[in-house]
């Protein structure tokens, strides 16, 4: 692996960046599938209140289904390749535990797509590290919940684990893997939230921090209205976040963080404002296609129709969706939330907004 000096010196570094905006801005305009999300499992060794899909293994028995294995993986994995996908991403659950987690993760290596992983980092043995060694994923995106065990355990019902995840998240960082943190605000883990964005600030990697949990799946109405947080304090935090990256101070940052990229812009009528049905396919656990992982109400399946022409329905199903009238038109358009899926899951329809995402 490279050195930190080495890496920041590393040309093909930016040529690789360059090339992957490339690919994405191609398929976007192409209408082909740049990247692919396969949903190995729901089982996950957390049990965190908000998620949208977690399974134990005893529900997932009762359910009368399995999860793939290899096998049936490789069709996907092979179908996305033929139409053009050169990007993958393995989630779950938890991906790591899946029983051929590291032959269908070799499988695409082998093919030569780029394989990244989001995961709770909390499973990743010595074992696996060796084998992430042979075999680099282009990115972790892992999971960081919180700063102590205490709010790991309120949250993830795990507090053990915590240490295991930071140990492997330094440990990631230090051999040279490309880590990014990810940090989902729920009420048991909120008043973590600075300590989690100066650790990643400590560590010199990436947060993508979010209060957006949707209503889909597990997490329901009712689950909802337990697990949200003040919009407004969690954007304040952010906010703080984005002072602290770019070296401004905080009374001064107003204008750059609220107004930045402000100009409204005009879209079509209808259609998708994201890669959804433009670049990105979504695989869930149970083979379905989806235009996105939280828009589970209208699913495809490959096996049926065959996975080009589920491809094809998708692009055409995202063209028709109504846009979000009232955001095109808002100066603070990119500083909110535009994303389809989070609006319809709150509101039960397409083209209303969501009153907790605006300002």
């Amino acid at each position: 692996m490279l050195s930190e000096a080495e890496k920041s010196n590393d040309p093909n570094k930016n040529l690789a960046e360059i090339y992957n905006d490339f690919l994405r801005y191609k398929s976007n305009t192409d209408r082909s599938p740049y990247s692919m999300l396969l949903e190995l499992t729901p089982i996950c060794n957390f049990n965190c209140g908000f998620c949208y899909v977690r399974k134990t293994d005893d529900e997932l028995k009762q359910s009368g289904q399995r999860v793939m294995d290899f096998k049936q993986w490789k069709y996907y994995i092979d179908e996305g390749t033929r139409l053009g996908v050169s990007n993958i991403t393995l989630t779950g659950g938890e991906c790591t535990i899946h029983p051929d987690f590291k032959q269908i993760y070799k499988y695409a290596y082998d093919k030569g797509l780029s394989v990244s992983l989001i995961t709770n980092g909390s499973c990743i043995t010595d074992e696996l590290f060796d084998f992430f060694k042979n075999y680099p994923p282009r990115q972790f995106n892992i999971t960081l919940y919180g700063m102590s065990e205490e709010t790991y355990h309120k949250t993830c019902g795990n507090g053990k684990a915590f240490n295991k995840v930071i140990n492997n998240i330094n440990r990631l960082v230090d051999t040279g893997f490309n880590v990014t943190l990810n940090y989902t605000a729920g009420k048991d883990n909120f008043s973590d939230m600075e300590a989690v964005l100066e650790f990643a600030r400590s560590k010199s990697i990436a947060a993508y921090p979010t209060d957006g949990l949707f209503n889909s799946g597990n997490c329901d109405t009712e689950t909802l209205k337990n697990e949200l947080v003040d919009h407004k304090k969690y954007l304040d935090i952010e906010r703080k976040h984005f002072c602290l990256l770019r070296g401004l101070s905080y009374e001064d940052a107003t204008a750059d963080y609220y107004t930045s990229f402000s100009e409204p812009i005009k879209h079509n009528p209808t259609g998708l404002n994201c890669a959804a049905g433009k670049s990105s396919i979504f695989i869930n656990w149970k083979g379905v296609m989806l235009p996105c992982l939280n828009l589970p109400d209208f699913q495809y399946n490959p096996k049926e129709l065959g996975f080009e022409e589920c491809w094809n329905q998708i692009k055409t199903w995202s063209d028709s969706v109504p846009i979000l009238k009232e955001c095109e038109t808002c100066i603070f358009h990119y500083k909110c939330r535009l994303c389809v899926a989070a609006h319809y899951g709150d509101m039960g329809e397409f083209g209303k907004v969501s009153p907790r995402f605006c300002f």
